[in-house]
């Protein structure tokens, strides 16, 4: 699993994943919203998704951001709804 972390100081995070068609996240990186993310390259049969996730807020220190964002991935994965990317606990998905 990948993960990096852009550090800026702004009140919230967006967290840009990379997922399969089942919305299992693959990796993730955190950065301050108007900041282009840097990170893995899609693969076929990869997408992409720019989500705010409030549990990450920018005034962690680095190691809170990672964990967060272990934890996040652990326990989620990305659904569409109404057109737009969202996280939705592994636990409320159909097949987890």
């Amino acid at each position: 699993m990948d993960y990096l972390y852009h550090s800026v100081k702004e009140s919230s995070m967006l967290l840009t994943v990379i997922h399969d068609q089942s919305g299992n996240i693959l990796s993730a990186v955190a950065h301050p919203p108007g900041t282009p993310p840097s990170g893995p390259q899609l693969k076929p049969g990869q997408y992409v998704a720019d989500i705010d996730v409030p549990e990450i807020a920018a005034d962690l220190e680095p190691p809170a951001v990672f964990e967060r964002m272990a934890q996040v991935v652990e326990e989620h994965r990305v659904e569409m709804k109404e057109g737009k990317a969202r996280l939705a606990r592994k636990s409320d998905t159909t097949g987890a």
